[in-house]
């Protein structure tokens, strides 16, 4: 016989995830008593977060990196508040999660026990109904298994994300037959779309005649990455990213033009125009404010709009396209390249370059305070220096805030040649964007690495908010490096007030030495005040030291980043 939680890890085991990262107590104690169990046989075992968002977060971040179901659990009550905000951002960007909350013993509920959540008090369940795929308190043992068997599916279906169950405490103590570990997975996990003949033959269609064309590229055209590439260079159309999807293609390849969006490059918006884009094809974007620059008309929402994705809600949004396509992406641009691949022109790419060594993409405004090497750090400086130095295969995090609006414009790709096709050095958590969620996430991602190395880029204001869970980094001895862009304000804040005529308020933040901060929780750590100072670090020694190093970065606070779609948005002026 088994218990209820180890039911549910042995079917976690069967696909692939090998953590659980959470924060213990009285109500969720039997599952973390199967977690013990787990961790003695060789199995899954548990990653201690030091509050129950940053769990959700390094969920999140683990999922993305490994391409498996993200797990986090907590406690009842608080546990399961704590979580919210984690859940709700790897909802917003479509990471599958499997929530597990505890609730007080059935036989209590109504009668107000400790930390109780259920339906008759604080109703935790019914917080979560808005911010997850499916959710469901399991009042009966017997509804485990299919009720387990469907958040999977939800989860990791065509429209992913979290998935939340609410277990009381004497169920998941109760006992079930072995048997019940033999249930087929097979119908809960999405299967791969192609579209109708009919379907592909219209698609082709509608680039009868059309010589220049632009392919964006959004997080959901990962699977396709290699054959969107070959289609540009047989037809020597542009490519261009969103920000989530920017770290899929090389900054530097010749018919690259950037990203188009929040943070974005002119460049990208130009390769958009209808005099060098008769048609847009895009691939797994939501199509929403961060990746269409504030549905800006002039870009992606038009009706030279060709929409391709596996994920249905991203084609609810393209009611002004000209064709939709629901199904596989690298299925679809397969047939795609068969079609359209035999009248190639054949030209070569021209190569987009510069004499400066960096990619032509970089705006003009910015480039010169990429080099700069005097006087307080300017951000777009640390981004083109870090995105050199930093060894191969280093997966990068960009915070909520300045941290990312600076990545998305001056992080600049390489992608080694042994890197698989499928995978994404570059993430952001721009849906909902919480600040903090880069630190827990490059944990996550740090566990699902196997050592390879991570960086994380935050502000001192999301650190001040969950920094704590760089200690979960060192217990857990994970090669991550933390750079906090020390500036004494809520940048974003700040500017985004300038820029738009706000009252300065409410804005500073205190003047904090982050270097003796990591020391006395046990990290090695770095103060730098100048570009001198970051070049004199020894960052291969950095990066292969055992366990995380932060590095507190003295920034130029008077340097704006380019908010320029945001503030557009927020300001409602052109």
């Amino acid at each position: 016989m088994l218990e209820c939680g180890d039911l549910i890890l042995r079917y976690l085991e069967r696909l692939g995830v090998e953590f659980v990262f959470g924060v213990p107590g009285g109500s969720i104690e039997p599952f973390y008593n199967a977690l013990a169990r787990s961790e003695r046989r060789g199995g899954i075992r548990v990653v201690t977060a030091r509050h129950e968002t940053g769990a959700a977060f390094m969920a999140d971040g683990y999922a993305r990196e490994s391409g498996r179901l993200g797990v986090c659990c907590a406690t009842a009550g608080p546990g399961a508040t704590n979580l919210l905000t984690g859940v709700a951002a790897a909802y917003a960007d479509n990471t599958p999660m499997l929530v597990i909350s505890a609730q007080t013993s059935l036989n209590r509920f109504g009668q107000g026990a400790l930390q109780e959540s259920s339906c008759t008090s604080i109703n935790t369940t019914d917080m979560f109904a808005s911010c997850t795929r499916y959710n469901t308190l399991v009042s009966h043992p017997e509804q485990l298994l299919p009720k387990l068997l469907h958040a999977i599916g939800h989860a990791m279906g065509h429209q992913p994300g979290p998935v939340h169950l609410s277990i009381p405490l004497d169920v998941m103590r109760h006992r079930v037959p072995e048997e019940t570990l033999h249930t087929s997975l097979n119908a809960f996990l999405a299967n791969e779309v192609l579209p109708a003949p009919g379907t592909l033959q219209s698609l082709v269609r509608h680039f009868e005649g059309v010589r220049r064309a632009t392919i964006v590229l959004g997080e959901g055209a990962v699977s396709a990455v290699p054959q969107l590439i070959r289609l540009a260079e047989l037809k020597g159309w542009t490519l261009v990213t969103t920000p989530r999807a920017k770290g899929v293609i090389d900054s530097f390849h010749p018919l690259y033009r950037g990203v188009f969006g929040f943070a974005g490059h002119r460049s990208a918006s130009d390769a958009l125009k209808p005099e060098n884009a008769e048609r847009i094809i895009v691939v797994g974007a939501a199509l929403d404010e961060v990746s269409t620059a504030g549905w800006d008309p002039d870009g992606i929402v038009s009706e030279r709009l060709i929409h391709i994705s596996r994920n249905p809600a991203h084609l609810t949004r393209a009611t002004m396209a000209r064709f939709a396509v629901f199904g596989e992406p690298h299925l679809i641009v397969d047939q795609l390249l068969d079609a359209l691949g035999q009248d190639a022109q054949a030209a070569r790419p021209r190569r987009v370059g510069s004499n400066d060594g960096l990619p032509a993409i970089i705006d003009e405004r910015f480039r010169d305070g990429c080099y700069a090497t005097t006087g307080p750090v300017k951000p777009q400086a640390l981004m083109t220096y870090f995105s050199q130095a930093c060894p191969d295969m280093t997966r990068a995090l960009f915070d909520s805030g300045n941290s990312f609006l600076w990545g998305i414009h001056h992080w600049n790709v390489r992608r080694p040649e042994a890197l698989a096709p499928d995978k994404n050095l570059f993430h952001i958590g721009i849906g909902f964007a919480p600040m903090g969620w880069a630190i827990g996430a490059s944990v996550g991602v740090a566990m699902a690495a196997k050592g390879a190395p991570v960086l994380c880029v935050t502000g001192d204001g999301s650190y001040l908010m969950s920094g704590q869970e760089l200690t979960t980094a060192l217990q857990e001895c994970q090669n991550l490096v933390m750079v906090v862009l020390n500036d004494a304000s809520l940048g974003m804040v700040r500017h985004g007030q300038a820029l738009g005529g706000a009252e300065p308020i409410a804005n500073r933040l205190p003047t904090v030495d982050y270097a003796k901060l990591a020391e006395a929780l046990g990290v090695r750590s770095f103060r730098i005040n100048n570009m001198e100072e970051l070049y004199a670090l020894d960052l291969p020694d950095i990066f292969q030291h055992p366990g995380p190093c932060l590095l507190d970065v003295r920034i130029d606070a008077d340097e704006v980043p380019p908010m320029g779609a945001r503030m557009k948005v927020l300001t409602a002026t052109e």
